[in-house]
């Protein structure tokens, strides 16, 4: 049975563990979980960061920004 993720554990990666990493549980005291296992982040990782209704991710914020300032919006706040 595979557990529901957390906010912040890894979805799906492209990273496999070797068997020395696993065989020392070096992720073992990792808060961050896959499929239930400690783990920790590896580029290109997807993580469980759900938003409610309305927020947007950093990523999109910065990418609006990068966008207004192009077009010579200048920020409010």
């Amino acid at each position: 049975m595979t557990q529901t993720p957390g906010f912040g554990d890894v979805i799906r990666t492209g990273s496999q563990l070797t068997l020395a990493q696993l065989a020392k549980r070096e992720f073992g005291r990792s808060e961050i979980k896959i499929s239930g296992d400690p783990t920790r982040y590896h580029t290109g990782d997807i993580i469980n960061q759900p938003y409610t209704s309305g927020d947007i991710s950093a990523i999109e914020a910065m990418g609006l920004a990068w966008s207004g300032s192009v077009n010579g919006e200048v920020p409010s706040g």
